[in-house]
């Protein structure tokens, strides 16, 4: 499933400090099978590098681990997508999303990367929060919305509430909105993550349950499954 480390250099920001920026992504994939429609994308990511007060354990060691486990789930029941599905470990997301924004500008945008960008079905990010995944913020996509709200009941029973249609930011799937690709992150307990964990030295293994990762990595799973299985692409707005 790992194909190795590919690397993405980070564009540094006109208003950096005089130092250079840096990223590293590392990509990996379960092939499509379907002939027709192997070369489209399913794909899920969240970053790796985290604050430099605490050891990034709610920011973002549980998303990393989150989206290992959907990927391992999915290798583990021998799932054969009809779409590729592809996860992202990013890098640089603390430093304004250079990880993600370098991999779209090379893979997604311009001209050359039009067939890519059409065969992009969509981004599935998790950041902003810690705990089970309630939902995910829908980003005014009411196409996506019905299929969502579908895929979403079954996991009622392990804590799934409903999606709702409104903007997450200052994350990853932005890099993907700005390149006219779907990019959706979960809702998740913001309470002492906010006040607590985030961005703090309280950012540490103790805040992280395993038990609402395994939780995450379940729907996580099922919606990279359920996004890779569709007839057609998933809706845009």
């Amino acid at each position: 499933m790992w194909h190795g480390a590919r690397t993405a250099q980070a564009v540094e920001p006109d208003n950096a400090p005089l130092h250079y920026f840096s990223a590293l992504n590392v990509i990996a994939e379960i092939p499509g099978t379907d002939p027709a429609l192997k070369d489209q994308v399913v794909m899920l990511g969240a970053h790796l590098d985290s604050w430099h007060t605490g050891v990034g354990a709610t920011d973002n060691a549980d998303g990393v681990t989150t989206m290992m486990e959907a990927m391992r789930i999915l290798k583990a029941v021998g799932a054969k997508p009809r779409r590729t599905i592809r996860v992202a470990i990013w890098g640089g997301e603390e430093q304004g999303l250079l990880g993600s924004k370098a991999w779209v500008a090379q893979h997604l945008v311009g001209d050359a990367n039009r067939q890519a960008r059409e065969d992009f079905s969509v981004y599935f990010n998790i950041d902003n929060g810690t705990g089970p995944i309630y939902g995910f913020a829908m980003e005014n996509n009411e196409g996506a919305k019905t299929l969502f709200d579908a895929w979403l009941a079954q996991f009622r029973d392990i804590g799934a509430r409903r999606n709702v249609n409104m903007k997450i930011t200052s994350t990853d799937h932005m890099s993907f909105i700005a390149a006219g690709v779907p990019g959706f992150n979960p809702f998740q307990s913001y309470e002492n993550y906010d006040l607590r964990t985030h961005h703090t030295n309280m950012d540490t293994r103790d805040h992280v349950n395993p038990e609402n990762i395994r939780q995450a990595a379940i729907v996580m799973a099922s919606f990279a499954w359920q996004s890779a299985m569709l007839d057609d692409r998933l809706p845009r707005k």
